[in-house]
């Protein structure tokens, strides 16, 4: 068990040192998004979860993250949608084929100036086509999440990490805690190159594990890539101001 440890921490420490920066690329800081199409998310494995909870699991970040995107004034179109609408226009076998995304999420739709790589060659062909429907997309990847015992607070060992404690909680020895790690990418279809990249990692210590405090752990987590530092906002839809309405002291007689 000791050995899995060490080696957990240093695959998500080599994660931190290889990943790319955070927030919206130069590239497209003036170009406002007004719909996202969310791809289902994925993750390299089930970290020990039962394949079928952790399907349910899957599409409780996926639900959360839509109804984050909608907060930040975005039109957006969940995963089942985005999947519906590729296969009605006989495009999602294409794309899967493509776009199989096994790597962390972090090398993937990389502008590489020799070569572009099959992910990127294959969005670039389905914008091409007058059936694909999609300008941007949003990539997810469910990193890590725990439910278990925590005796090392995932801020020793990962620099963009927020611990919490709930109240009475011992600080020292092994207590229950969630963990939840993801990361997303929007992606432009046309370039089939990143327009904006975050990650957050949420963990929680507690007395006791239940459903409230997993869906607000990867709530925390999903707004904190989202909606808050390098977040999506600033490539949110601009808008116009709505009119202001004269006080009644104001309005003439």
């Amino acid at each position: 068990m000791r050995f899995f440890v060490l080696v957990l921490l240093s695959l998500l420490l080599t994660a931190c040192a290889t990943s790319p920066g955070t927030g919206v690329r130069k590239d497209f800081s003036d170009r406002p998004v007004e719909t996202i199409a969310v791809v289902p998310f994925y993750a390299r494995g089930t970290f020990g979860i039962d394949p079928t909870e952790f399907a349910e699991l899957r599409e409780l970040y996926e639900a959360i993250t839509v109804a984050a995107l909608r907060d930040e004034g975005f039109e957006v179109i969940a995963p089942r949608s985005t999947r519906q609408y590729l296969e009605n226009a006989d495009l999602w076998e294409q794309f899967v084929d493509g776009i199989h995304l096994t790597a962390p999420l972090t090398t993937y739709f990389e502008p590489d100036p020799e070569r572009p790589a099959i992910e990127i060659a294959t969005l670039r062909q389905l914008a091409a086509s007058d059936d694909f429907p999609f300008d941007v997309l949003l990539f997810g990847q469910i990193v890590y999440h725990s439910e278990g015992s925590c005796r090392i607070q995932a801020d020793h060992y990962n620099s963009y990490a927020k611990v919490r404690f709930a109240e009475r909680v011992p600080r020292v020895g092994a207590r229950p805690c969630v963990s939840s790690h993801f990361q997303a990418k929007l992606v432009d279809v046309a370039t089939g190159h990143t327009m904006w990249f975050n990650r957050m990692f949420v963990e929680t210590h507690t007395r006791q594990i239940d459903d409230h405090l997993r869906r607000e752990n990867i709530a925390l987590t999903i707004r904190g890539t989202v909606a808050e530092r390098d977040g999506l906002r600033a490539l949110a839809p601009r808008r116009p101001a709505a009119p202001q309405t004269a006080d009644r002291a104001d309005q003439p007689d």
